[in-house]
C-alpha cells in the first residue's frame, strides 16, 4: 500500500475528527468566551492536518515525494490542473491559515480557568494577539499574486535594470529571514502558552480543575515540542529533513494537542461538557479506528490478491463491504463500550457522583458529617468558587462549606429570613434570572453578600429544612442545565437526609440533657443534708421533690463556730439546671459565711449582694434563714420573701414568721430585718416552699397553707419530725391523685420534743405510716 495514501487517510480522519470535535464545543454554548476559543484552536489544527492529507494524496497522484508539498505549510499544490489559472502559490499559500493554531493556543492560556490580569488590561488584546499571523499571511497571500518574473520595459535610463534586479534580490532575501525567523513567532507563542498553563496549574485548588490543566499542559507542550522538531529548529538551525517525516512530525503534533482536549472533554468534563457531547466524541472516535483500519487492512489485502493472482482487486471490495457491514455495529458497540469504561470513569461525572453519593446521603447518620462531605462532592464536581450548604435547625443553622470562605456569623439569621421566604412554588433560583419572586433584599443579600449564583431549597414534606447556596464556577462558565438536573437530584435526597439528620440530632440532645440532668440530680441531692442532728432536745427532718430532674429549691443545716446552727430553706426562680446552679451559689455562700457571721440579718445582706451581682435580673431567690441555739432554745431568723414558716405550739396556737424583708436578689443593699423568739417544749415548726402550697389537683383546687397547717396540727404531738415530713408528702399525693407536681416541694420539720429521749423516732410504725409518702418522695426506688 501507498505510504503516501495511509498518511493521507489518517490525516483527515484526524482532521475530520477535531473539527467535529470543535463543532460540539460551540454547539454546547456558543456564548462562553471560553468555547469559542477552543473550538477555533482546533478548527485551525483540523485545516493544518486536511492540508497535510491534500498534500499527500498529491504526492500520490504525482508518484513521487517531490510533488508532497512543504508540511503542512502548503500541501495543495499538487493538486492543481496543469493549466490552472490561478497561480499555485496562491492556493498554497492559504494553508498557512493553519498556523493560526498557536496564537489561539496563546490566547487560551491567557483566559483558562480565569482572565489573567495583562489580557484585561491591554485594549484590544484578541485582535493584537493574531496581528503578526495576520500580516504574515497577507503578505505571502499578496505576494503570490506577483508574477515570478517581471519584464521592465527599457526606458533608456542607464543603470535601471541593475536597481530592479537588485530590489528583486533584496525583497526575496527579506522573504526568506521573514519565513525563517518567523518560525521564533510560533516558538514565542508556544513557550509563553506552557508557561501560563504551569502557573494556572500551580494555583488551582479544585482537583478536577487541576486535572484538566495537567492534561491540557502535557498535550500542548507535547505538541508545541513535535512542531519545534518539525518546523523551527530545522529552519532557524538550517537543517534539511525529509518532506514526509516533517510532515509525520506536525500530524503528530496536531493529533498530541487535540488529542489532549478532547481526552479532557471525556475524561475529566472540560468546559463542563454534557454528557450526549461526550459520548458523540467517543462514537466517533471507535467511528474512526474501524474506517482507518478497515481501509488499511482493505488495501493491503487488495494489494497481495493483485501480486497473486494478477486479477484486479476490485472485486474483492463488494465482498469486504458485506463483511464490514456484518462485524462493524459488534465490533463498534464493543470498542465504544471499553473506551467508556476507560474514559467516563471520572469520579466528578454526574452518574458517578450520583452513584457514590446517593448512597452516603441517606445511610450517613452524622448530620455533620453528612452535610461537609456532600458539599465537598459537589463543589468538586462542578468546580464551584464558593458552596455552602446548611440545615435550619430550631436553635440556629447548621452550615458547612465546600469551597470558597465560610458563612460569617452574623449573616446566619438574615440567611435563615431569607430562605423561609423562597416561594415555594419553585425548586431551584437562579439569582441571575429575574423573575424570581425573590425580594430585592433577599437577592441582593445572596448574590452581594454570599456571592450566590443558585439555591436550591431543601424541603421535606412541604417545610424548608436547609438550602445548597451555591456560587459561580472557577472557569467562569454558566452553571448548565444538566448541573441543576444534578443537584436538584441530589437536593432531593438530601432534604430527607438532613430532616432525619435533624431529628435525630434533637433526640440525641435531647438524650444527653436526661443523662447530664440525671448526674446534675445525684450531685445537687448530695449536697442536701439526708443525716439530721439527734439531739435531746431538738428533733429535725426534711424531704425535697424535684419537679424536674434538678429543682431550685434547697434545705441546709450549717453548725456555728459557737455550737449553734443554721437553718435554712430557699426557693431560686425558675427550674432546671439554672435554678440549681443559682441554689447551690446560695447554699456555698451561707456555708463559707456561717464559722465567721453570726448575724442572720448579716448574711442574708451578703447573699442578696452576691445574687444581685453574679446574675441577670430574672434570677431571683426567697430564703428563710434562722440561727437556733439549743441550749437555750433561743432561734434569729430573717425571711426574705420566702413562705412564712409556722410555729403550732401545743396549745393550739399558731406563730408565722414573718419578719425580714424583699426576696433576694432584686435591690441590692436592701437592710434585710432580724427577729427572735424562744421555742417550747412540745413547739412544732413547718418550713415549706411554694410548691406545696400552690400544688393543684385535677378540679384546680390548690393544697393551701391552712391544710397544711391543719394537717400537721392534727397529727400526734409526740410524732417524730420524720413521720411529719413524710405524712405531709403522703397527704399531698392523695390530694393529687394522678396530676404530677409542677414545681419543686421542699418539706423540713423541727420539732422540740417534751422529754428526755423523745426526739428518737418511734420506728417500729414510722415505716408503714409513711410508706406512700415514700413512694411519692421516691418514684424511681
Amino acid at each position: 500500500m501507498n505510504l503516501f495514501l495511509v498518511l493521507a487517510t489518517l490525516n483527515l480522519c484526524l482532521g475530520g475528527l477535531v473539527f467535529l470535535l470543535g463543532v460540539l464545543i460551540l454547539r454546547e454554548n456558543s456564548r462562553q468566551r471560553i468555547n469559542r476559543v477552543v473550538a477555533a484552536m482546533l478548527f485551525f489544527g483540523g485545516l493544518g492536518s486536511i492540508l497535510a492529507a491534500l498534500g499527500f494524496l498529491a504526492a500520490r497522484v504525482g508518484a513521487t515525494e517531490a510533488g508532497a508539498a512543504r508540511g503542512a505549510g502548503g500541501l495543495i499544490g499538487g493538486l492543481l490542473a496543469p493549466g490552472s489559472r490561478v497561480p499555485a502559490d496562491f492556493l498554497q499559500n492559504f494553508a498557512y491559515l493553519w498556523e493560526f493554531f498557536f496564537p489561539t493556543l496563546f490566547l487560551f492560556a491567557s483566559v483558562f480557568p480565569e482572565e489573567r490580569p495583562f489580557a484585561r488590561r491591554i485594549p484590544s488584546f484578541e485582535p493584537l494577539v493574531f496581528t503578526p499571523h495576520a500580516f504574515h499571511f497577507l503578505l505571502l497571500l499578496g505576494l503570490s499574486l506577483v508574477p515570478r518574473e517581471i519584464h521592465v520595459p527599457n526606458l533608456g535610463i542607464p543603470g535601471a535594470g541593475t536597481a530592479v534586479d537588485l530590489i528583486g534580490l533584496l525583497f526575496k532575501f527579506f522573504l526568506r529571514v521573514h519565513s525563517a525567523l518567523f518560525s521564533l513567532v510560533n516558538l514565542g507563542y508556544g513557550v509563553a502558552t506552557a508557561v501560563l498553563l504551569a502557573q494556572s496549574y500551580k494555583r488551582a485548588e479544585v482537583p478536577r480543575l487541576k486535572q484538566q490543566l495537567r492534561v491540557i499542559g502535557l498535550g500542548l507542550t507535547a505538541c508545541l515540542a513535535l512542531y519545534c522538531l518539525a518546523s523551527s529548529i530545522p529552519t532557524l538551525l538550517n537543517i534539511r529533513i525529509s518532506e514526509s517525516v516533517q510532515s509525520l512530525l506536525t500530524t503528530a503534533a496536531l493529533t498530541v494537542g487535540s488529542g489532549s482536549i478532547a481526552y479532557a472533554i471525556v475524561r475529566h468534563k472540560f468546559l463542563d461538557t454534557k454528557l450526549l457531547a461526550r459520548r458523540a466524541i467517543l462514537y466517533a472516535f471507535a467511528s474512526a479506528i474501524l474506517v482507518g483500519f478497515y481501509l488499511v487492512v482493505v488495501f493491503r489485502i487488495k494489494d497481495l490478491f493483485m501480486r497473486l493472482t494478477g486479477v484486479e482487486g476490485r472485486v474483492l471490495e463488494p465482498v469486504f463491504l458485506l463483511l464490514a457491514l456484518v462485524l462493524f455495529q459488534p465490533v463498534m458497540l464493543r470498542l465504544e463500550s471499553w473506551l467508556e469504561a476507560f474514559l467516563l470513569r471520572d469520579p466528578a461525572d454526574y452518574r458517578n457522583v450520583l452513584r457514590s453519593l446517593g448512597p452516603e446521603i441517606l445511610t450517613t447518620i452524622d448530620l455533620d458529617e453528612m452535610m461537609s462531605r456532600s458539599i465537598r462532592t459537589i463543589a468538586d464536581a462542578l468546580l464551584l468558587r464558593s458552596a455552602a450548604v446548611v440545615a435550619l435547625a430550631r436553635d440556629g443553622i447548621i452550615h458547612h462549606t465546600g469551597a470558597g470562605e465560610p458563612i460569617a456569623r452574623e449573616d446566619l439569621g438574615a440567611l435563615r429570613t431569607a430562605l423561609l421566604r423562597l416561594p415555594v412554588h419553585r425548586d431551584t433560583f437562579r439569582l441571575s434570572e429575574r423573575l424570581l419572586g425573590i425580594q430585592p433584599a433577599d437577592r441582593e443579600f445572596l448574590t452581594d453578600r454570599l456571592g450566590a449564583a443558585l439555591v436550591i431549597p431543601l424541603r421535606s414534606k412541604g417545610e424548608t429544612v436547609g438550602a445548597l447556596v451555591l456560587g459561580g464556577k472557577v472557569t467562569g462558565t454558566e452553571l448548565t442545565a444538566e448541573d441543576v438536573s444534578l443537584l436538584s437530584s441530589l437536593a432531593g435526597q438530601m432534604s430527607v437526609a438532613v430532616q432525619n439528620g435533624l431529628l435525630l440530632r434533637e433526640r440525641v440532645a435531647g438524650a444527653r440533657i436526661e443523662e447530664e440532668l440525671s448526674l446534675a440530680r445525684k450531685i445537687q441531692r448530695a449536697f442536701l443534708p439526708s443525716e439530721f442532728p439527734k439531739t435531746a432536745r431538738l428533733d429535725i427532718h426534711a424531704i425535697n421533690l424535684s419537679s424536674k430532674q434538678v429543682g431550685g429549691d434547697f434545705y441546709d443545716l450549717v453548725p456555728a463556730s459557737d455550737g449553734a446552727f443554721y437553718l435554712a430553706i430557699a426557693d431560686v426562680s425558675g427550674k432546671g439546671v439554672p435554678a440549681a446552679l443559682l441554689s447551690s451559689m446560695l447554699q456555698a455562700s451561707l456555708r463559707t459565711q456561717a464559722e465567721a457571721v453570726h448575724s442572720v440579718s448579716r448574711i442574708v445582706e451578703n447573699i442578696n449582694t452576691l445574687v444581685y451581682r453574679s446574675t441577670s435580673l430574672e434570677q431571683f431567690a426567697t430564703l428563710f434563714l434562722a440561727r437556733i441555739e439549743e441550749g437555750g432554745l433561743r432561734m434569729s431568723f430573717s425571711n426574705a420573701g420566702h413562705n412564712y414558716p409556722v410555729v403550732l405550739r401545743r396549745n393550739g396556737e399558731r406563730v408565722a414568721l414573718e419578719r425580714g424583708g424583699l426576696v433576694v436578689g432584686i435591690v441590692e443593699g436592701y437592710p434585710f430585718e432580724e427577729d427572735r423568739f424562744a421555742l417550747e417544749a412540745g413547739d412544732r415548726i413547718i418550713f415549706y416552699t411554694d410548691g406545696l402550697n400552690e400544688a393543684r389537683n385535677a378540679a384546680g383546687e390548690d393544697f393551701g397553707e391552712e391544710r397544711i397547717c391543719d394537717f400537721v396540727h392534727g397529727l400526734p404531738c409526740d410524732m417524730s419530725a420524720r413521720d411529719v415530713t413524710e405524712r405531709v408528702f403522703a397527704e399531698l399525693r392523695d390530694f393529687l391523685g394522678d396530676v404530677e407536681p409542677q414545681d419543686d416541694v421542699t418539706v423540713m420539720v423541727l420539732r422540740v420534743p417534751e422529754a428526755e429521749g423523745a426526739a428518737e423516732p418511734e420506728a417500729s410504725g414510722a415505716a408503714e405510716r409513711a410508706g406512700s409518702a415514700r413512694a411519692l418522695v421516691e418514684p424511681a426506688a
